[in-house]
């Protein structure tokens, strides 16, 4: 008797496991895992030739101009030692690149014009 008694506590718990185990095996969409869906198959059937991925898109076509590209260059390589640019005059940036040591006369910083990045980049019209 008091051996049951000792397994009941368990049961429930017993229970809730396999229900997760269940549901784990579900989707977002409420598909089986390893089932395409729908919307799977409707994606699947649309898309024609190769994917296209984001690097493969030319900068000027990801970013609406300059700034917002040198805004995120700043955000994403400046925290872990990339290249970047500082804007260190009103039009003049200068090429920031963390640990990595450029090979310039003197140790020069690589300074650019705005109109240059531009160009550079795909910017200019």
């Amino acid at each position: 008797m008091y051996q049951w008694l000792s397994v009941v506590p368990f049961v429930p718990l017993a229970l809730l496991s396999i229900s997760a185990c269940e549901a784990s095996k579900m989707d977002a969409s409420g598909a089986k895992a390893g089932q395409e869906t729908a919307a799977d198959r409707q994606v699947r059937a649309n898309k024609s030739g190769k994917d296209v991925t984001d690097e493969q898109v030319p900068i000027n076509q990801r970013f609406r101009s300059i700034d917002e590209y040198l805004a995120h260059l700043e955000r994403t390589q400046g925290p872990v030692d990339g290249s970047w640019y500082k804007e260190v005059r009103p039009g003049v940036y200068e090429l920031q690149t963390g640990n990595l040591h450029l090979d310039t006369p003197d140790g020069d910083k690589r300074t650019f014009t705005r109109e240059e990045l531009e160009r550079e980049f795909g910017f200019s019209q």
